[in-house]
């Protein structure tokens, strides 16, 4: 177990433990605990050490992107583990992670991804103070990033989703994300259509499910809300897509993210993945920084300005491409619009 670098500009190794049935990397932005780093502890079964860390570069850099969109209060970090077996190496994780987050000494603070509950956290936690996860709190992260996404919903609708009308959506994948916007919608008139490689999680009431392998992508629809996999969409399904607006939860949804200017060349709007996903850390942000509000607030409350956190800066992302604006400089502005102290100082419980 030792510090590493890297050679991201970005984002870094900042410290590692490598072995031949477990290595865990922590991949951060080069920063200490005045600005910690924030981002989940991820487990899979990688090839090679080296596409672990790939995942790990990739990740950060997104989560730097997500935070710097949200004014969080946190720089963009991600720890990411490869075992060819997760589950035995679950307690083994668990110990070298909390080793790896001392030795950073509060520079990195992580929480819940990929094959990581929030059962390990607390496990974690007993460890090191460096986890936020909301745990002990009937707040969850999930939800937040699902609240977060009905929130991007509403700002391409233009309006809540109780009063914008009804169309046709499709949610891909259905789990603790995709299961709720899936009923959210569903609720709200939509006709919607549930893919997940998991058959039962797909059976929503008044939802159609559809085969993982039939060509769900051939549907004629309003929304497509990718909340599955990473690199969902490939050319061929982008292609053939009929659709007037893709509001991505799951993290980098297209193959080659070329594919999503495309998109938008053909007059669909796409909104960037780490506008649409950031539920988690605004409340991680609240947790953080608020912790009096964190503790005394519902998980209503805190859904409720997450979903409004996310609608305001989605609008406003919308409204900059509207006006000509790239995307990459629609995000510079909106990063731009947020307050120099992190959102989460902005949550306020009324009197």
């Amino acid at each position: 177990m030792r510090s590493a670098d890297s050679s991201s500009p970005q984002v870094r190794v900042l410290a590692e433990h490598i072995s031949d049935h477990l290595s865990v990397f922590v991949v951060a932005e080069n920063t200490d605990a005045e600005r910690p780093a924030n981002g989940g502890l991820r487990l899979l079964s990688y090839d090679s050490d080296a596409t672990c860390k790939a995942d790990g570069h990739r990740l950060a850099s997104l989560m730097t992107n997500k935070h710097s969109l949200y004014g969080t209060g946190f720089a963009g970090g991600k720890v990411v583990a490869r075992a060819a077996n997760p589950a035995a190496v679950k307690d083994e994780l668990i110990n070298v992670t909390a080793e790896l987050l001392e030795s950073l000494g509060g520079a990195m603070i992580t929480g819940c991804d990929l094959n990581t509950s929030l059962e390990d956290m607390e496990r974690l936690t007993a460890l090191t103070p460096h986890v936020l996860a909301a745990v002990g709190s009937p707040v969850d992260a999930s939800s937040a990033t699902a609240f977060g996404t009905i929130g991007a919903v509403e700002a391409v609708l233009q309006d809540s989703l109780d009063q914008a009308p009804a169309g046709r959506a499709l949610v891909h994948g259905c789990g603790a994300v995709g299961g709720p916007v899936a009923k959210a919608l569903i609720a709200s008139g939509w006709q919607v259509f549930t893919v997940d490689m998991d058959s039962a999680r797909a059976q929503i009431s008044g939802a159609t499910p559809l085969d993982p392998g039939s060509a769900w992508w051939t549907q004629e629809l309003d929304l497509l809300l990718p909340c599955s996999i990473s690199g969902l969409i490939t050319a061929d399904i982008s292609a053939a897509l009929q659709v007037k607006s893709v509001v991505p939860a799951a993290n980098a949804p297209f193959a080659d993210p070329d594919l999503a200017e495309q998109m938008r060349l053909r007059g669909v709007r796409v909104l960037p993945d780490p506008l649409v996903n950031a539920g988690a850390v605004i409340a991680d942000s609240i947790e953080r920084f608020a912790p009096e509000a964190w503790k005394q607030a519902s998980p209503e409350q805190v859904y409720a300005f997450v979903r409004q956190a996310v609608r305001d800066r989605a609008s406003d992302f919308l409204a900059q491409r509207d006006r000509g604006l790239s995307v990459g400089e629609a995000l510079m502005h909106v990063a731009a619009g947020s307050s120099q102290d992190p959102i989460g100082l902005s949550f306020v419980l009324p009197a």
